[in-house]
């Protein structure tokens, strides 16, 4: 029997743990390795590390930390959270535990543009968080790939890092909407909004053979 079973071992997952496992309770962490935060290529506005540090050996790190501590952690998937005789059965494809409160730090997970190339540059050029990562991209071409209200937001973060974004928003499109009635960003005077743009691939550029870029500069 668990004082507390959390769910998810992410940075919240591991953070909360860790916390109940000092306050002297036992505290069992069932999560997958498939965390948002091992796609992250470079972190570097996090505090305390002088210098980056990637975003897969600081979701290792936290698991070393928890596991110093004594921390049971289960690397399974939940599939089923059960009230029996005031306690908790939580279980998993491996297992089933008990506990008399659960913690749900699961994040969330991202529906990635169906895109050839997408899954392959992640971390390496791809990025999901404007405020996050735009700085790796400082003085350079960024294209923002998106829809309605967020993307445009996310392209006003970046105004003031890129050298020329392209707002490519085939949504709209489909919702009725036109430039004229949209809520274009103000002195956006670098961007260039298209509409209705279907992306079929996206390329690494520094991945390429030396015969694939030449085509790609004629």
């Amino acid at each position: 029997m668990y004082d507390c079973i959390i769910i998810g071992k992410g940075p919240a997952g591991i953070s909360g743990a860790i916390y109940i496992s000092r306050s002297n309770l036992k505290v069992l962490v069932i999560g997958k390795d498939d965390t948002a935060l091992k796609k992250a290529h470079l972190i570097e506005n996090y505090y305390g590390f002088e210098n980056p540090i990637s975003g897969e050996e600081l979701f290792e790190n936290g698991i070393k930390q928890a596991k110093k501590q004594n921390i049971d952690i289960k690397n399974d998937e939940v599939v089923d959270i059960k009230w029996n005789n005031n306690t908790f059965a939580v279980i998993t494809v491996n297992s089933e535990y008990e506990a008399k409160t659960i913690l749900l730090a699961t994040g969330k997970s991202r529906n990635p543009a169906n895109i050839r190339g997408v899954k392959e540059f992640e971390g390496r050029g791809i990025s999901y968080c404007a405020i996050c990562d735009g700085f790796f991209y400082k003085n350079k071409k960024i294209a923002v790939i998106g829809s309605g209200e967020y993307a445009i937001h996310e392209a006003e973060i970046l105004k003031n890092i890129y050298e020329t974004l392209t707002e490519e928003e085939k949504d709209i499109v489909r919702r009725g909407r036109n430039t004229e009635n949209h809520h274009l960003p103000k002195n956006a005077t670098n961007a260039e909004y298209s509409y209705a743009t279907a992306f079929e691939a996206l390329i690494g550029y520094l991945y390429l053979t030396d015969e694939q870029k030449r085509l790609q500069e004629i």
